[in-house]
């Protein structure tokens, strides 16, 4: 399954902005079942990576760089160096296009030590440069019409060229989920796509074990359910847009994830005709959206081909576990102290 942009418009909600160049008509799909322009069982057309952001190697000694860019130490005293914090061997490892003209980009690799990770992790820092090499841009650079921070975008992007497994470039952790409660220990993280029937069986069939489980006194671990689009069915991707919403207004994401998950179409509420009536849906499907669209994207940006995905642990210690291949495997990953 290769990710394509997502296709989310907010014209059903009032918004003016359009997510994304290749948004889907969400006010067609409510007035009359299918996308204007377009049959409601076409996907929009596929969107590679590399059309997104362009990137190459470099090498870090190149003439091209700025001296001050090839000057490890000063490098890691521009990336911080204190006592919770400190940063060694930086060194530039892509030339990236930068948004506008005027400004060359650059990322530099480098490891980084604090207290959450003492054993030392890889991280990406993104760099601008003027054309002179005189001047140095470091910090966010938010494209404003889109409400993104391109260097997070570049980041991702960069980490995904880099990933020999595009599910080690995915970080389940700084995207948006919706939390099946659980006891203590740190929380599974379980990336799909309902836009497939495939990722709808399995979800519903897992959220229906860990409640059985919990049911029954075991000392289970929290979900977190990682949604994503490909864009292959613009009904599933409004519905996992309101199941987000819906989390977010009251708390009820986890039912509207597992009802369209049993009953896909059928469900009540993403009737075209009835969502168009009703404020409080377009309320919640405009609160989820924009969810949705920062989740795809860093699926695309990872460039994911294979759903769904499991990752084990939290924060900098989350890490991509192999699909469990039977219950007893499930059990003992989600019952895993």
């Amino acid at each position: 399954m290769r990710f394509k942009r997502l296709i989310l418009s907010a014209s059903i909600i009032g918004l003016c902005a359009h997510l994304s160049a290749h948004a889907v008509d969400f006010g067609g799909l409510l007035k009359n079942g299918k996308p204007k322009g377009q049959d409601a069982a076409a996907a929009p057309a596929p969107l590679d990576a590399p059309s997104v952001l362009r990137s190459e190697p470099i090498d870090s000694k190149s003439k091209d760089l700025p001296d001050w860019l090839k000057d490890s130490k000063r490098l890691q005293d521009m990336l911080g160096a204190d006592a919770n914090y400190r940063v060694e061997n930086p060194k530039v490892i892509r030339r990236v296009e930068a948004p506008f003209p005027g400004l060359e980009g650059y990322v530099v690799e480098a490891t980084s030590f604090s207290d959450a990770t003492p054993e030392g992790k890889k991280e990406l820092y993104v760099f601008y440069t003027d054309k002179s090499k005189r001047y140095l841009m470091v910090g966010m650079m938010i494209d404003m019409q889109k409400n993104r921070d391109v260097n997070v975008d570049v980041e991702r992007f960069v980490r995904g060229e880099l990933a020999d497994n595009p599910a080690k470039a995915l970080r389940p952790q700084d995207m948006h989920a919706i939390v099946v409660p659980g006891g203590a220990g740190s929380a599974v993280s379980f990336v799909v796509d309902l836009g497939k029937q495939a990722g709808r069986d399995s979800m519903l069939n897992l959220v229906r074990f860990h409640q059985t489980l919990r049911r029954d006194g075991a000392a289970v671990r929290p979900l977190r359910l990682v949604l994503v689009s490909a864009g292959h069915d613009e009904f599933a991707t409004a519905a996992m847009a309101i199941a987000y919403g819906a989390e977010t207004i009251n708390g009820t994401g986890l039912v509207k994830a597992m009802e369209f998950a049993e009953k896909a179409r059928d469900v009540a509420w993403l009737q075209p005709k009835s969502m168009g009536k009703d404020s409080e849906v377009k309320r919640i499907l405009g609160t989820g959206v924009f969810k949705m669209e920062d989740n795809s994207t860093q699926a695309l940006l990872a460039r994911l081909d294979t759903l769904p995905l499991v990752y084990d642990g939290e924060k900098e210690r989350m890490v991509n576990v192999p699909l469990p291949a039977s219950q007893a495997d499930w059990k003992r990953l989600l019952t895993k102290k």
